[in-house]
């Protein structure tokens, strides 16, 4: 690809803000959405019991996590753009950092689930143990780490963590905008440095407490990597149909080509196969040493209908996107790329389902049969719920600043950018 022949003149200093009122219908519908099936699903957190409520603990716990991961790898994308002192992805940096910046939203949506007793300890059986069986051995064996005190105080470091790091990168970043002083790049640059060690302890532990705590006798030394992994790569997928929406509606077309596409669809390529790569020597590792504490959790998922869903993440997960994307045309041409991305972000969906749902057992039950489309119904409303309040948040945001750094050193080089 040639070079677009962008200048400086091309790019205002104040840089380009964009129009929220173009999607003030997608924004007034998502706020309605979000509003009504918000206020069901607190209800049944709040005022609801039984069986109900502790199964809707569950699709509370996967609709949160979910969107908390797209977040995640947002900053993620952050931390590696300015510690790799990366130059191409300057133009669409802006929309990374909104997508980090989604992360103290993400934790207030975890609140109701750890500060309500019933549906907590529904979730983590370890937590009902310190007051009913305190002498268990597994749990003596995990003491002092699963302890309530410590589990809070860890949920609290995660959310100090990661937000203050999501809010340090694009406050230097709207700062560079204001002044154009270069020493925002070089403050960026050195503390992402050291902010990388702390995400990486930061999602690993996250995925120990609130995932794998699940179950507190399982245990995987690959999880924290396996969550990332994914998270990376959605995150990804959701940037790419952002840039697009945008696009859409008359804001980056000045500063974004097909080559950031390019870049971009390289990147999901890549984090595909890496998925693949933490997925099956987790499996392979565990199944091939036979240790039933160990192989309990893939046995649980490879029974009943849970045997399609794993088949569904081997094929959906990393087959398919991988022979798609391996072609050079799938990465330069929007829809495709497009239609990936919302692939992508499906089977994440169903990965992050397929990791927490099982562990809930029968959903809903009348007398001995299970009333599985109750269970569905219940998880789709959490989702549809924290999905709707996190679209119209995000897309409320979006349109407060300069939707790329307008005055970032590098701008030109990524307007430019051949691959």
């Amino acid at each position: 690809m040639s070079d677009h022949g962008v200048t400086l003149t091309d790019l205002p200093l104040e840089g380009e803000r964009v129009e929220v009122s173009k999607f003030s219908k997608v924004i007034k519908i998502a706020g309605l959405i979000g509003a009504v099936t918000l206020a069901i699903s607190l209800a049944i957190l709040f005022l609801g019991s039984g069986r109900l409520r502790e199964s809707f603990s569950y699709s509370w716990l996967f609709a949160c996590y979910y969107f908390f991961t797209i977040a995640l790898g947002g900053l993620f994308w952050v931390l590696l753009h300015h510690v790799s002192n990366s130059g191409w992805g300057i133009a669409v940096r802006r929309v990374m950092e909104h997508l980090a910046n989604m992360l103290p939203f993400s934790f207030i949506f975890f609140i109701p689930i750890l500060i309500l007793t019933e549906p907590r300890e529904a979730l983590y059986e370890w937590m009902k143990l310190l007051h009913t069986n305190p002498d268990d051995v597994l749990l003596k064996g995990k003491a002092p780490y699963l302890t309530m005190g410590f589990f809070f105080f860890r949920f609290a470091a995660y959310a100090i963590s990661l937000c203050g790091m999501a809010w340090l990168m694009r406050h230097w970043s709207l700062s560079q905008d204001r002044t154009g002083d270069v020493k925002y790049t070089f403050l960026a640059r050195r503390f992402s440095a050291g902010f990388v060690p702390v995400f990486a302890v930061c999602c690993t532990f996250m995925a120990f407490d609130l995932l794998m705590g699940l179950d507190y006798a399982w245990f995987s030394t690959m999880w924290g990597v396996y969550i990332f992994a994914g998270s990376a790569l959605s995150s990804m997928a959701m940037i790419i149909l952002t840039v697009t929406f945008l696009r859409s509606k008359g804001s980056l077309n000045k500063v974004v080509s097909i080559e950031h596409y390019h870049i971009m669809g390289k990147l999901m390529f890549a984090f595909t196969v890496f998925w693949a790569y933490i997925s099956f020597s987790q499996f392979f590792l565990y199944w091939y040493a036979k240790i039933t504490e160990e192989t309990k959790f893939y046995i649980l998922r490879n029974t009943e209908g849970w045997h399609y869903v794993s088949l569904l993440l081997v094929f959906g997960h990393f087959v398919i996107p991988f022979v798609f994307l391996l072609r050079q045309q799938a990465k330069k041409d929007m829809r495709q790329i497009c239609a990936a991305c919302c692939w992508v972000l499906f089977v994440h969906l169903i990965d992050i389902y397929w990791i927490i749902i099982p562990e809930r057992g029968p959903s809903i039950t009348e007398g001995d049969k299970l009333m599985i489309p109750y269970g569905i119904l219940i998880d789709a409303l959490a989702f549809i719920a924290v999905g709707s309040c996190m679209i119209w948040i995000f897309l409320r945001s979006i349109g407060k600043y300069s939707i790329y750094p307008s005055r970032d050193p590098r701008l030109l080089e990524s307007t430019r950018l051949v691959n």
